[in-house]
């Protein structure tokens, strides 16, 4: 697996992993939640019941216990994450979270000098090449989608995958995404 270097800031970087990892819902129950309380943020991890809206305690099957060895879990620092609101809704992102392992959310992917600096196009519905990605076997095997496409103008995307953004999408009933194009959208949970 290759790491995709954002940020840099003396010997801390912000790193995103150039496939998708694993596959889960962003939050197992249909219900409104933000960040804070989704059950990914708990998976990812490793929080327990009492911190997402299922009540699902992750605190033994998680992502960052899977995913990483003691040694990298404990290289990993916190980060306080900043949970903004929808840029085009309005819709509420909650409260700001200390987290190892986070999604990244709309102003870090688009619509920021932000973004730019991480090598992001700036237009949400740009058909950007450093938002498209790809999954691993692993991913795939767990239930990730791969799309493919037969139109001519859409082949070039064929094998691309849809990935979660921590952001709220129009309704805190559904999320930000970044679809198999690079373009960002808001979906269902």
């Amino acid at each position: 697996m290759k790491w995709r270097v954002l940020n840099r800031n003396g010997n801390d970087a912000l790193l995103l992993a150039d496939v998708a990892l694993d596959d889960q819902k962003y939050n197992t129950n249909y219900e409104d939640v933000t960040w804070e309380t989704s059950s990914m943020r708990s998976w990812l991890n490793g929080y327990g019941a009492s911190v997402n809206q299922p009540k699902t305690d992750y605190s033994r099957k998680n992502f960052i216990n899977s995913a990483f060895t003691s040694t990298q879990r404990n290289a990993i620092k916190t980060t306080n994450v900043v949970n903004n609101n929808n840029i085009d809704y309005g819709t509420a992102g909650g409260n700001n979270t200390s987290d190892k392992v986070f999604l990244l959310s709309e102003s870090e992917v688009y619509n920021t000098d932000t973004a730019a600096g991480y090598g992001f196009a700036k237009d949400y519905s740009t058909y950007d090449e450093a938002r498209r990605s790809r999954c691993s076997t692993y991913a795939y095997a767990m239930g990730t989608e791969r799309c493919y496409n037969t139109d001519a103008e859409y082949t070039k995307y064929n094998g691309n995958i849809w990935w979660w953004l921590r952001s709220p999408g129009d309704n805190s009933d559904c999320a930000a995404e970044v679809d198999d194009n690079g373009w960002v959208s808001e979906v269902w949970l």
